[in-house]
């Protein structure tokens, strides 16, 4: 859906706006409304959900794009129902996804100039003509809902067209003016999908890697620039961070309550598993050690903002690290308040191409893999931030009922949705101001914190092994897990503590073996005997389990494309069962 405002020398441009009650269940409102039948859901903001206090009826996930660009995210938004009071009495529900705003505010000024058009005289207009110079949209009404609302009479003249609706005239159009005022734009796009649509352009989407062109974000080159100048320093051979604070930032609560309650519950279900219990208390513990995270008493009087996080295991499939702790920073005390993430500035990291990252790897004669260890936990977070990242645990890490305590993060944290652009910004700073062919070779073939390159020659390699480890020591990184199929390479990493002995690795999604020097990948098979549901959703998914992104085996995985083409143009819905092999 796309909203414009646009100021010119001669016209500008009037949407279809409008001021009503709405209604909950517990409260009455006024909302500012915006109607677009160009649009495909309705939403409310948050402010204005807040007022009325409604009541949440589930979620809904959404695939956002935003206008001129090609990436899109997807966000999970609450819903909910509303009422809308028309003009004659009548009650019309809407149903509403919550947002936290919908759009720039709207410039109001010209409409004073519509009071002069005859043709308008004696209307009742659904958006009153006041002083007000901008109009702050609480509320969008979109196709699903619009023409329950908006009706067919119309009236034309000189300015914008009157159309007439439940709730008054609504005016739409291009309004001479006298004065020539400084152009301006807003335009937003959101596109809403089922999540099946998303995964299947996904899926589509895997055969382009290394095709499409990747367009060089100059805008998130200048941010980054200019933050890792303003918020990034050096300090004690350390570089420190403070936190991407959002200009309008909203309310950020202490979540104490919340997260005390959760942090026990944590306690309780994994205490029921010694081993589990016993590793969850030694990565906290080995987190203090190291300096990651401090206690901190919970009277200490501080200026700072004050904000609680809580935290659970996942289990991973990794030999360096069995469990993982997960800090979430989208906890909200309730559906309307904020949480850490929505306060922090949400800027993508730099991000070379996977593609072309993984094509040189494989283009020289000795291939070399490494990562960052602990990449996140190793830039250090400003002190005035600090409070905001605190947490509970056990006093007594070996006892599940002893009282809880206070830390807080002294680094950066891996949940903080900022934390990739931080760690992206610092790296860059870095290699920026150490310059040297090893700090290119590792700015251009860095992927979030795994390293993937290669090298025509045994000495060349071997100096980037040398080089680039001291490089990122002196920004207070380690590199580990070194492996390579050139054996003196592997087995000086090995000795010095530093290398990975497995002779099978995983390297961004695929395997690889460094003795045969082949990609491996994992063999699936899906025959009548098995005892799953031949669906249109079950074929999408297991045929997205290959990720190949060099196409290396496409010859066998284009056959079950094609076998997808083939359900698609029999037209079945994602849960009809498909026997025909």
């Amino acid at each position: 859906m796309l909203y414009t405002s646009a100021s010119q020398e001669t016209s500008t441009v009037l949407l279809k706006t409008a001021v009503a009650q709405v209604m909950s269940v517990n409260n009455t409102a006024e909302a500012n409304i915006l109607f677009d039948e160009g649009a495909q859901r309705s939403f409310i903001t948050a402010d204005l959900a807040t007022k009325l206090n409604v009541q949440k009826e589930g979620s809904e996930n959404l695939n956002i794009v935003s206008f001129g660009n090609k990436t899109s995210c997807i966000r999970n938004l609450d819903k909910t129902t509303v009422q809308l009071k028309a003009n004659n009495g009548e009650i019309i529900p809407i149903k509403v996804l919550i947002v936290p705003t919908i759009a720039s505010p709207l410039q109001s000024q010209s409409r004073k100039i519509t009071q002069g058009l005859h043709y308008l005289h004696g209307l009742s207009l659904a958006h009153p003509v006041t002083d007000a110079e901008s109009f702050e949209l609480t509320l969008l009404i979109a196709a699903d809902f619009y023409w329950n609302i908006v009706q067919d009479k119309v009236i034309r003249g000189n300015g914008p067209t009157a159309v007439s609706s439940k709730l008054g005239y609504l005016l739409s159009g291009p309004v001479p003016v006298k004065n020539n005022n400084q152009s301006t734009s807003m335009m937003n796009v959101l596109i809403s999908h089922k999540q099946e649509t998303c995964d299947l352009e996904k899926f589509w989407k895997l055969e382009s890697l290394g095709i499409d062109e990747k367009e060089v974000d100059t805008q998130l080159i200048d941010v980054m620039e200019t933050f890792a100048e303003s918020s990034i320093t050096k300090q004690n051979g350390k570089y420190v961070s403070k936190l991407p604070w959002k200009e309008n930032c909203p309310e950020l609560p202490t979540n104490k309550e919340i997260v005390k309650r959760r942090t026990e519950n944590v306690i309780r279900r994994i205490s029921k598993d010694n081993e589990m219990f016993r590793m969850y208390g030694d990565i906290i513990s080995d987190q203090e050690r190291r300096g990651f995270i401090e206690k901190v008493s919970d009277e200490t009087l501080t200026e700072n903002l004050i904000h609680y996080i809580p935290h659970h295991a996942v289990k991973k499939d990794s030999t360096t690290t069995p469990i993982r702790i997960v800090y979430n920073c989208s906890c909200k005390a309730n559906s309307y308040s904020a949480s850490l993430n929505d306060c922090l500035a949400e800027y993508p990291p730099m991000m070379n191409d996977l593609t072309t990252i993984l094509t040189r790897f494989r283009m020289e004669k000795y291939a070399v893999t490494a990562d960052i260890e602990k990449a996140f936990l190793h830039i250090e977070l400003d002190e005035n931030d600090r409070d905001v990242t605190r947490f509970f645990w056990l006093q007594n890490p070996n006892n599940p009922n002893s009282p809880l305590i206070t830390y807080r993060f002294k680094v950066v944290l891996f949940g903080a949705t900022c934390s990739p652009f931080i760690l992206s910004a610092t790296l860059m700073k870095h290699f920026r101001e150490n310059p040297s062919n090893t700090s290119s070779e590792l700015q251009r073939n860095i992927y979030v914190d795994n390293i993937l390159t290669s090298f025509p020659d045994e000495t060349t390699l071997l100096k980037f092994y040398a080089e680039s480890r001291t490089l990122l020591h002196d920004a207070g990184f380690n590199l580990r897990s070194w492996n390579s199929n050139n054996e003196n390479l592997r087995n000086r990493a090995i000795q010095e503590k530093a290398g990975d002995e497995d002779q099978t690795v995983k390297i961004l999604g695929m395997r690889w073996n460094t003795k045969s020097d082949n990609i491996l990948y994992n063999q699936l098979t899906l025959t009548e005997n098995d005892d799953i549901p031949l669906t249109k959703r079950e074929v999408l998914r297991q045929s997205s389990r290959i990720f190949d992104p060099l196409g290396l085996i496409y010859p066998v995985t284009v056959t079950s494309k094609l076998f997808m083409q083939r359900i698609w143009k029999e037209k079945l819905n994602w849960t009809n069962y498909y026997r025909v092999l």
